[in-house]
Order: C-alpha cells, then sequence, then structure tokens
C-alpha cells in the first residue's frame, strides 16, 4: 500500500511517480484519508487525460497515501455550497468519470483501507482492483442522504443486482474477502506486498502490445456505453435535485471515514 510518499513530479493532491511504461498517481490528501475535492478532481482528471496521451505510458495505477485509498467526496467541502457550486462540482465527477471510463490505457486502482462513495465509483469503472486485506469497501452514500444513481448502475454491472441492492442500502463496509467474494476486488494481498503485486500486474500488462490493448478497451466501452449514457443523463437532467438532498442531510453527518477519529 502507499504509506511513502513516492518520488513525485510535484507536491500535489494528486502525486505522479513513472516506473518504466507504469505511471503510479498517488492521491494525497491523507489528513481527511484522500477524500476528492475540486482541486483533486481536476489534477487528477487533467493528469489522467496527460498520461493516456504519452506514449512511453503503457498502465496507470491509481492509489492513495496514508491509512486509507480514498474516503470519497470531500464532505466538508460539500456542506456549505450553493446549488450552482454543487452542479459545477457534479460536471467536475462527470468529466472524471467519463475520463477514466474512456481511457485507452488499463488502469489498475490499488485499494488499502476505506474506499467508498466517488472512490468507489472511480475504481469501478477502472480496469482491475486489487486490494490489501485490510480493505473496506462500501457504498455509504445513504449515510449522508444522499442518493444512489450513478453508484447503483456502476454496482450493477458489477456485482449484480441483489448485491447491488444490499451494498447501498446497508450502507456498511465489508472487508476485503467479501469484496472480492462479489467481485469489487479482482485481488487480495497481504498489505505489505500490495504495491509489489500491483506493480508486477502492470509491469506484465505494460509488456503486452498497446494496439491490441486499446482497441479491446475501445470495444469494452462501447458495449457499456448504453447503460452509462443513460446514467449520466438521469444524474444530469436530476442533478438539482440531488445537490438539495445532500445539501439537506450534511450538515453534521460527515462521520469517521473522512477523519473525525
Amino acid at each position: 500500500m502507499t504509506n511513502a510518499n513516492p518520488v513525485s513530479e510535484s507536491s500535489d493532491v494528486v502525486l505522479l511517480d513513472r516506473r518504466g511504461k507504469v505511471a503510479w498517481l498517488t492521491l494525497n490528501r491523507p489528513q481527511v484519508l484522500n477524500a476528492i475535492n475540486s482541486e483533486m478532481r481536476q489534477r487528477l482528471t487533467a493528469l489522467l487525460r496527460e498520461l493516456d496521451r504519452d506514449p512511453s505510458v503503457h498502465v496507470i495505477v491509481l492509489g492513495g497515501a496514508g491509512r486509507s485509498f480514498c474516503a470519497g467526496n470531500d464532505l466538508r467541502e460539500s456542506a456549505n455550497d450553493s446549488i450552482e457550486v454543487s452542479e459545477r462540482n457534479s460536471e467536475e465527477y462527470f468529466l472524471l468519470y467519463d475520463t477514466v471510463r474512456t481511457l485507452t490505457k488499463p488502469l489498475i486502482v490499488t485499494i488499502h483501507g476505506h474506499c467508498t462513495g466517488a472512490a468507489l465509483q472511480i475504481s469501478l469503472l477502472a480496469d482491475l482492483r486489487i486490494g490489501g486485506v485490510d480493505a473496506k469497501i462500501g457504498m455509504t452514500e445513504l449515510n449522508v442522504g444522499m442518493p444512489v444513481v450513478i453508484g447503483s448502475s456502476l454496482l450493477l454491472a458489477v456485482v449484480g443486482e441483489a448485491v447491488m441492492r444490499r451494498l447501498i442500502l446497508l450502507a456498511d463496509f465489508i472487508p476485503s474477502e467479501q469484496a472480492a467474494a462479489c467481485n469489487l476486488l479482482h485481488e487480495v494481498v497481504p498489505n505489505d506486498a500490495l504495491d509489489a503485486r500491483v506493480m508486477d500486474i502492470a509491469t506484465g500488462i505494460a509488456g503486452r502490445p498497446p494496439a491490441a490493448i486499446k482497441l479491446t478497451k475501445a470495444w469494452w466501452n462501447e458495449i457499456t456505453s448504453p447503460l452509462i449514457e443513460k446514467t449520466w443523463s438521469y444524474a444530469r437532467d436530476n442533478r438539482t435535485m440531488l445537490a438539495e438532498a445532500r445539501k439537506a442531510n450534511l450538515p453534521g453527518r460527515f462521520g469517521r471515514a473522512q477523519g473525525d477519529s
């Protein structure tokens, strides 16, 4: 897991470490369990697009610094937003999610500690999810009164309807082995071996013909587009209602997942 600071090209909310043909990105707000704010959304989107255009990069890895991969959306940032700012933030998420979904290069997410909400949605859009034994995964939006639209569609495609309903309605965290059993994780490895295992997988994929991978991923996007496009449309059509629902329930509802220990 990414507890140590990588060799970075910038001291930023998202760090970039180039390891041969593998680009390793690290969410870097460990004091709030890497909760995603506007700066992080924009920086991550820009870096992913830059790396996807870079011919020297064949595989991208995304992890998190500190105790957890990512605690999802930064609720403190959202709590006092106007409806207009909430809608702008929603558009930043749409752009980020679309960027992840349409990457021409494989994206591997390495998960330790908490992975919830927006972080889980990013992970579900990635190609591979490798977890440490301490990974705790959940779709906990209902705990703060947030309707689960995008998460429902992404979970449905990965875990099926029964597990999707269970994860959303119980709004709890499940441990790594249970997450692997329902396809939320592709592998679970000891935490001290997590980075090495992810790098081993990434290096193997990076040695395969990039043109074949690009065409394969383009087809994956094509066959999954109908549900994704319908989801984006529904979320956009109802984003004012979604923002109002969130604002009505956020004050005083931050929870421990974002560092309130």
